[in-house]
């Protein structure tokens, strides 16, 4: 059972909104992380990273929550990288076909540089 707690911290690093994502993001948590995430991405021209080192499970909803991100990001020469994802949610996203659908990096400083030369 995962802890219902999701926290997110905000650092701006060289213009890219780097996002700590700690806890589940599931059915409880959601609403939290897209009222958080939604302004961020509806800036022009936005740089967001996502530290999910911290991220402890995402459920179906979550997942569609970050392709949308993704798409509403790359549409506007926008940039979304998620960074950092534990083996077990890398696997969940790999065997749902999801890798072609979202930009995923090993590490956070690898999703910082590819911001930043978008």
């Amino acid at each position: 059972m995962t802890n219902a707690l999701l926290t997110l911290e905000q650092e701006d690093q060289e213009g890219i909104s780097l996002i700590r994502v700690v806890g589940p993001l599931d059915s409880v948590t959601h609403d939290q992380f897209r009222d958080y995430l939604d302004p961020l991405v509806n800036k022009p021209h936005a740089r967001i990273v996502l530290d999910c080192t911290g991220l402890q499970y995402v459920n179906s909803r979550g997942l569609t929550l970050l392709a949308r991100y993704q798409r509403t990001l790359s549409s506007s020469l926008a940039f979304l990288g998620i960074a950092g994802l534990n083996p077990r949610i890398l696997k969940a996203i790999e065997l749902l076909g999801m890798t072609k659908l979202v930009r995923l990096y090993p590490s956070v400083e690898e999703a910082c540089s590819a911001a930043v030369k978008l």
